[in-house]
Parts: C-alpha cells; structure tokens; sequence
C-alpha cells in the first residue's frame, strides 16, 4: 500500500489504515531512534510516541507527499529531546583537534557492524548529523532544519565527527592486530 492510501485510510479513521502504518514504519522508526540513542528500551519508548502523535497528527498529513520524511523528522527531534535532557551542552572544542593529516584515500574498508559500533561511541549530536548525512543521505540545509542547529555548526559536527569516526576505528583496527 502506498503513502497517500494509507494516510487517507488513517484520516477516514479505519482501524486497518493504523495497523498497516505501524507495519510499514515501525521498524524504520526504531531503527532510526536506536541509531540515536543507542538504548532499545529508550528506542521501544520513542518508537511508540513516534506513532501516538502519527495518530494525533494524522489529519495534519498531507497525503500527497511522502510520510517518511515526515516520520523521521519526528523521530529525530524526539530523540534530540531525549539526548538533550542526558547530555550536558556539547562544545565543539571538547575533542583536541588531530596532530596529523588523515589521507582518506588509505582508509580500509570497515564492516557495518564496526562502523556502528564506533558511531555508537560518538557525542549524540555528532552521531545524529552524522546518521543523517551518510545514512538517509540528507542536504546540510534540511539536517540543520531537522536538528534545529545552523547549517555551519552541522556541517562542523559532520567534519569533526568523521574524523573522530576513523579515530575510533583506526584504534579498533591497531587493537585487532
């Protein structure tokens, strides 16, 4: 079923358009929390308030446009709320800046689950904007738009947390020798 049946299925209030929309969009929503919380109890939670304010905001939608943008979106700030209420303020200056040069183009081939794991490891916000650029492959405008930060300061994030990213694996790939 596509976006706009299934939003104009939820908004005529029929039962079985709620439970498609939790079918199609609930593992994409959890996944994406957990991303950015790195807790699945906190993801199971968020998940769930995720698709509560779906449900009130369902008149809202506009089904012509796509649903998942709209979900992430949610999913997102819900999770910045979250790590906001956890984390102290980030500056950017709390990490030194590197002593030398990485040439990228040497960088060995990571698995996915060595990449998540060193992800995991990383400030929130780093994690997120990081996440949002590489994984849903958004624009530095709409991650700045997402995350309610300036589009300098996301792009700062993204560039230090790369860094710290290959940091964090190259330790992983010297401790593995």
């Amino acid at each position: 079923m596509d976006d706009r049946a299934l939003i104009e299925l939820c908004q005529c209030g029929h039962p079985a358009g709620f439970s498609r929309l939790l079918a199609a969009y609930q593992d994409r929503v959890y996944r994406t929390a957990y991303t950015f919380l790195r807790n699945r109890e906190d993801a199971r939670d968020l998940t769930q308030e995720v698709f509560l304010r779906t449900v009130r905001a369902v008149n809202s939608l506009d089904p012509d446009r796509p649903l998942w943008p709209w979900l992430r979106r949610v999913t997102t700030n819900l999770s910045l709320t979250l790590l906001k209420k956890r984390t102290p303020h980030l500056s950017l200056d709390a990490l030194p800046e590197s002593a030398q040069p990485q040439d990228c183009s040497a960088e060995p081939a990571w698995t996915q689950l060595e990449i998540r794991e060193a992800l995991g490891e990383l400030p929130p916000l780093w994690r997120i904007v990081l996440t949002l650029r590489h994984q849903e492959e958004l624009p530095y405008e709409e991650i700045a738009r997402v995350t309610d930060l300036p589009v300098g300061t996301v792009k700062t994030y993204i560039f230090r947390g790369r860094r710290l990213l290959r940091e964090r694996l190259a330790l992983r790939e010297g401790s593995h020798r």
